[in-house]
């Protein structure tokens, strides 16, 4: 293993204790995360949107028109945007856009769909404040990955108009764990483990049916979305439904593309500060936002 990823397995030893309670393993995260930089030159926001508050970043390289709109991971218990404002902001930078974070509602205390229905509330403020859907790219990472193909679906369906394209890392679309990597990437990713994930699918379903397209987006019809770019690594338990849904979204017509980055873990891009595959996934993210943005 990389020494690099050695780094971000001991970050979660070191932090996280996925059987304590939710409550202290919010706490946890937040003291984790909180280790992660900032650069420097980034500015942030808060606002508030209705019950909700939302964070804006800006990098000195944004175009002032465009949005990033970042759905924050965490299994719809924990996170916030303050947790991973370092890689959205540099996910922005690289993509030459502003960005936009919601503080979305979370379970157990606001469990399915709840959170969902929070995000997509989110991307009608934006649209609400003018800016043009074409020039906003959605992203998110785990659940946010979850969120972001939702937020498309919601959109479409509504006949919302929607963003110009997604990018879902490390997306947690296949609440029942039905994927082999589950197996066969046990013990092997440091940010994922089987009992763990089960939980927090539980809590966040609360007795929902995760076959339910909305809570799992590899059952989802998903014709007529914009372009997808998916990010994942070869090592993470996620592995599984990333392939499944690139097949699922490649038969039905969308311009889906699928990038496997061997050896890496469970939403690497956020080790940006360390992990080279990392730099370069979010590298590879802003030029993705650039070509459907120009």
């Amino acid at each position: 293993m990389y020494q690099e990823l050695l780094i971000a397995r001991d970050y979660f030893k070191t932090y996280l204790n996925f059987d304590a309670t939710i409550d202290e393993l919010r706490v946890q995260a937040n003291e984790m995360y909180a280790t992660l930089p900032v650069a420097d030159d980034i500015r942030y926001e808060t606002i508030s949107i209705g019950d909700i508050q939302g964070e804006w970043t800006v990098s000195p390289q944004a175009r002032q028109d465009h949005v990033l709109y970042y759905i924050h991971g965490g299994a719809f218990i924990f996170g916030s945007p303050a947790t991973h404002r370092g890689e959205i902001s540099e996910l922005g930078r690289a993509g030459k856009t502003k960005t936009f974070a919601v503080d979305y509602r979370l379970a157990p205390e606001y469990p399915f769909p709840k959170p969902l229905e929070d995000i997509f509330d989110g991307y009608l403020w934006l649209l609400g404040q003018g800016y043009d859907p074409k020039k906003i790219v959605v992203c998110g990472d785990s659940a946010g990955g979850n969120a972001t193909i939702n937020l498309m679906l919601f959109a479409r369906d509504r006949k919302v108009p929607m963003p110009a394209g997604g990018i879902p890392i490390s997306p947690w679309i296949d609440l029942g764990q039905s994927g082999e990597t589950y197996k066969t990437r046990e013990g092997i990713d440091p940010i994922v483990n089987l009992a763990a994930i089960q939980y927090q699918a539980a809590t966040y379903l609360n007795g929902a049916d995760p076959r339910l397209p909305l809570a799992s987006p590899i059952y989802a019809d998903v014709r007529g979305l914009p372009p997808l770019y998916i990010m994942v690594g070869e090592a993470e338990e996620m592995l599984s439904e990333s392939l499944t849904f690139t097949k699922i979204a490649a038969m039905a017509g969308v311009a889906v593309r699928l990038e496997v980055w061997p050896h890496m873990i469970h939403n690497f891009p956020l080790w940006h500060s360390t992990l080279p595959e990392g730099k370069d996934a979010i590298r590879k993210a802003g030029e993705f936002i650039l070509a459907l943005t120009a």
